[in-house]
């Protein structure tokens, strides 16, 4: 089988007439430091090409028909720009950029992150992978909520305690699962200790009593399931099966997700559960070690985006606004990872946990075993009633959603908090980031009515505006209107109090020194270009904008955060950082 990466003409419209600025930034930076920024051509020509020079019929190798000379990688920027060439055309070659690079670069089949350009950019297999839908009859994903604390541990969301069975019942309750169908939800995850299904434990049969009630009003909503085993304590072979058996003879339960990649696990559940969805647990860093037995075996990914220092640290307010921001960016990448999983390891990837608001681990903050003090949590309260954080949070949880339904799907990290019977629709404490009743009351999911519901969250990258947050500048004063005769006034309706216009200022002369720079960029070409043609080669916007310049927000501080996401994911997820407890 052949793999090549190619620009997204699939899901990225060509007739969008958004604007789209820095486009050599947001897509040549990512593309032109891949393999040290160079490719050759396929068969070889003796030369070596990269962002700085193009073969001489680079255009013609790209299928475009055009007079204009695409010599290097800003030649398509300026030539969209004067509009030698067209939209289609820009595809066309960026699109022959893109493999031409990716086609140089070594290991791709072990590197889940060396076709990421920040979500813009697909794997294209030539063996088609149908991504199944297994929830859904008209072809949507799996859209879950996992039913955090019902059966296992999760403190954070259950008030610091371990829930009775008893107390189950009423935390999950029927309208509960009514209101998740009506958000558009089709499946809850349900993580469930694998122990429970031994007869050799007292507790093991009230448990399973407890799991069959909550699967039939699971059916009642008309929801599907998943459950998740949990493999904390001694796991063996026969609990397994029980589980497997358990789960292939209940309707409302869609896929079983084992609690190892484990071969002799995989080979127990197929005894007892032939054709029943299996999901073996991975990350990014074992991604390449899942094997898909048999076509109903899947990757159950985790992309969870809190658990280093890097991740969660800051101390100050621009500080929290710049790593919202920098998840923000992350939400796109993680699109390789997926994309990787269907095209190399043949088997479409669920995201079974990662999806939420939050970006720190404040839900932690009262136990010392899993909590570091960094200055993370002093300044929720700023968040509140804060419209930069309600836009950013909504524009993470937009890129979240169209990023992981490349997939099989999806499960928010959970429903609701233990005792809360109401949301109020306000995010007023970290936990309620994680819990997808209070995001969607806030206004922050976007719709699941549609198949695909946000489409372009990622032709943009976030918007670079973390130095203020929601602070504004003082205007500055615009010219006074032209009274005629070179005689100007600021009040338009009092032109005989001429005001001569201020002397023009002769620009300072610059010193000369000693280098050679190369030319700047036209970026007012580049602010020209439509997101059918830029959107296809932006990854991210990664560069401030005026207001953030003006905020002395220095685009250094932007290319840092770039230069972070690079090395996160290509260099191997999360090296360099100190993980968390």
């Amino acid at each position: 089988m052949r793999t090549r990466a190619s620009v997204g003409c699939d899901f990225l419209p060509e007739n969008s007439t958004r604007q789209k600025n820095n486009v050599g930034l947001n897509f040549f930076a990512g593309l032109c430091g891949k393999n040290r920024g160079v490719f050759v051509m396929d068969p070889p020509d003796g030369n070596t090409y990269g962002c700085i020079r193009f073969p001489s019929n680079f255009a013609i190798l790209a299928g475009v028909d055009t007079e204009a000379e695409i010599s290097d990688s800003n030649a398509i920027v300026e030539e969209m720009g004067k509009g030698s060439i067209s939209s289609a055309e820009t595809v066309d070659l960026l699109d022959l950029f893109v493999r031409s690079v990716y086609s140089s670069s070594n290991a791709v089949a072990t590197s889940p992150y060396a076709c990421d350009l920040g979500g813009v950019s697909t794997l294209v297999c030539q063996e088609k992978n149908d991504i199944p839908s297994l929830a859904d009859p008209n072809g949507k994903p799996i859209r879950s909520v996992t039913l955090a604390g019902a059966f296992t541990d999760a403190h954070w969301a259950t008030g610091g305690k371990t829930l009775t069975l008893s107390e189950v019942e009423g935390f999950y309750t029927a309208k509960d699962f009514s209101e998740m169908k009506e958000l558009g939800l089709n499946t809850v995850q349900i993580p469930f200790p694998v122990i429970a299904f031994s007869g050799h434990f007292g507790f093991a049969s009230d448990e399973q009593k407890a799991l069959e009630a909550m699967l039939k009003l699971v059916a009642d909503a008309d929801l599907h399931a998943i459950i998740a085993l949990d493999g904390s304590g001694e796991t063996g072979t026969k609990h397994i099966g029980a589980a497997a058996a358990f789960a292939s003879k209940n309707e409302a339960v869609i896929a079983l997700i084992l609690p190892s990649l484990e071969e002799e696990y995989t080979k127990a559940a197929r005894k007892h559960a032939s054709t029943l969805p299996l999901m073996l647990p991975v990350n990014e860093g074992n991604l390449d070690l899942f094997v898909a037995y048999d076509k109903n075996i899947f990757p159950a990914i985790g992309l969870d985006h809190t658990f280093s220092v890097g991740d969660v640290a800051s101390s100050t307010s621009v500080d929290d606004r710049n790593k919202l921001f920098y998840h923000e960016a992350l939400a796109c990448v993680a699109r390789a990872p997926l994309d990787y999983a269907t095209c190399y390891r043949k088997a479409p990837a669920f995201v079974t946990f990662g999806f939420d608001l939050s970006i720190d681990d404040c839900i932690h903050q009262d136990d010392p075993s899993m909590f570091k003090d960094y200055g993370q949590c002093n300044r929720f309260d700023e968040t509140v009633d804060s419209d930069w954080w309600e836009r950013h949070r909504k524009s993470l949880a937009e890129r979240q959603v169209f990023t992981f339904e490349v997939g099989l799907g999806w499960s928010f990290s959970a429903w609701k908090l233990y005792g809360d019977d109401e949301s109020t629709g306000v995010i007023d404490g970290p936990a309620k980031l994680k819990t997808l009743r209070d995001v969607a009351a806030a206004g922050l999911l976007p719709s699941l009515e549609d198949k695909t519901p946000v489409p372009l969250a990622c032709l943009d990258g976030p918007v670079s505006d973390f130095g203020l947050g929601d602070d504004t500048l003082a205007p500055s004063p615009g010219p006074p209107p032209d009274c005629g005769d070179g005689w100007w006034n600021y009040d338009w309706d009092a032109c005989e109090y001429w005001i001569p216009p201020p002397p023009t200022i002769a620009p300072t002369e610059s010193p000369t020194v000693g280098c050679h720079c190369p030319a700047t960029p036209d970026l007012d070409a580049m602010d020209s270009i439509s997101a059918s043609l830029v959107n296809h080669n932006v990854g991210g916007q990664f560069m401030a904008n005026n207001d953030v310049a003006t905020a002395a927000i220095s685009g250094v501080a932007i290319g840092a955060i770039l230069a972070t996401v690079v090395f996160k994911f290509r260099n191997g997820y999360g090296r360099g950082y100190t993980e968390l407890p």
